[in-house]
């Protein structure tokens, strides 16, 4: 019986941080597909089995909070991690002092650290057998 990698799937609308996350992950051994913004992971979600997102809040056509609002809709229960490097304006939207995405399993301030996304990963995928 053959073992597949968790997919993941980034979005973000900043490619050069695309590329570089998506090697990082990679280089841990998942599995990933990218989309620039929510309108485009959503189609990616019709097409490919995600185990988990990890997205950018400010995209252009769709923001992650639409997103992640959009995808609750056709999936419940697929963890997401949301990251943004923009959080003073997200924060004045909500009226919050953290990031706190509804829906949202997770968040990290861009700039993160590859370990503080892995762990976080690992938290929410349960283990592969």
């Amino acid at each position: 019986m053959s073992q597949t990698k968790p997919l993941i799937l980034l979005v973000d609308d900043e490619e050069l941080l695309r590329s570089g996350v998506q090697e990082m992950l990679e280089i841990h051994g998942y599995a990933v597909i990218t989309a620039q913004n929510g309108r485009m992971a959503l189609e990616c979600l019709d097409v490919h089995p995600v185990d988990l997102i990890v997205t950018d809040l400010v995209m252009p056509k769709m923001d992650g909070i639409d997103f992640v609002e959009q995808l609750r809709k056709i999936k419940p229960d697929l963890p997401v991690i949301v990251v943004s490097g923009s959080t003073r304006n997200i924060m004045q939207r909500y009226g919050i002092d953290h990031i706190q995405v509804p829906g949202a399993n997770a968040s990290l301030p861009k700039p993160f650290k590859s370990v503080d996304l892995i762990a976080e990963i690992q938290r929410l995928l349960p283990p592969q057998v």
